[in-house]
């Protein structure tokens, strides 16, 4: 399938959904204190503000993502080797969208390619406006984690959810960024795991594309709160 058709299929799937309330909510950012290394607590301190600004960003800009709480913060991969404190500057993001035929009809890859292409390099792009952070030594890598749900999944059972799990090491990322390199070799590079609901799926390939959809789509009667720069 092309990638002019997975774009539509995704597109036509997105949900128009309101804010809750009037200012996001700063437990989406992990406590300081709930670190278990002097690194991440460094990291997390230094960076306080970058968080605060990548989780408003957020939630006054594209508000069908949901970020759960305690999803933003410098995890460490547990793919990775234990015995070294790798620290990721990561992001978890739900996307609200409506049930879609031409959605479903997508096999898991060409999902998890949409998905790829839509969020994880404009999320990669938030996430790495500070340059510092792509610079700074103690910050080993990113990692954006985007869920959704299964298209074959209805109620009355429990939502499972299908979800891809990037991870890209910071000098990549600082390539990306600085348009060094496109977004097939992001793909390319990073290590991307898929899970249907709470079944690893380990490595999906991926067929993806630079989808300019988040730079030019507002929804319908939707203005951020006043003082809110979006573009």
């Amino acid at each position: 399938m092309s990638a002019r058709l997975l774009t539509a299929a995704v597109a036509l799937a997105l949900s128009v959904v309101g804010r809750a309330v009037a200012a996001p909510l700063d437990d989406r950012i992990l406590p300081v204190d709930e670190y278990t290394s002097q690194k991440a607590r460094a990291l997390a301190q230094k960076y306080a503000p970058v968080l605060r600004d990548l989780n408003a960003g957020i939630y006054h800009c594209l508000p069908w993502l949901d970020v759960s709480k305690e999803s933003i913060g410098f995890f460490r991969p547990k793919h990775l080797v234990q015995s070294q404190d790798n620290r990721y500057l990561s992001l978890r993001i739900f996307i609200v969208q409506d049930r879609s035929p031409q959605f479903a009809a997508l096999k898991l890859e060409e999902r998890a390619s949409a998905m790829f292409s839509r969020y994880v390099g404009a999320m990669l792009r938030r996430m790495a406006q500070r340059r510092e952070l792509v610079t700074d030594s103690l910050v080993d890598g990113f990692s954006v984690i985007v869920g959704w749900l299964k298209p074959t999944s209805q109620p009355p059972a429990p939502p499972v959810h299908e979800t891809i799990a990037v991870f890209a090491d910071r000098p990549t990322v600082a390539e990306y960024v600085a348009g060094r390199v496109s977004i097939t070799a992001l793909a390319a590079r990073a290590a991307v795991f898929g899970y249907d609901g709470e079944t690893p799926l380990g490595r999906i390939p991926l067929r993806v594309w630079e989808d300019d959809f988040l730079k030019t789509f507002q929804l319908a009667n939707d203005q951020p709160a006043s003082g809110v720069s979006c573009r």
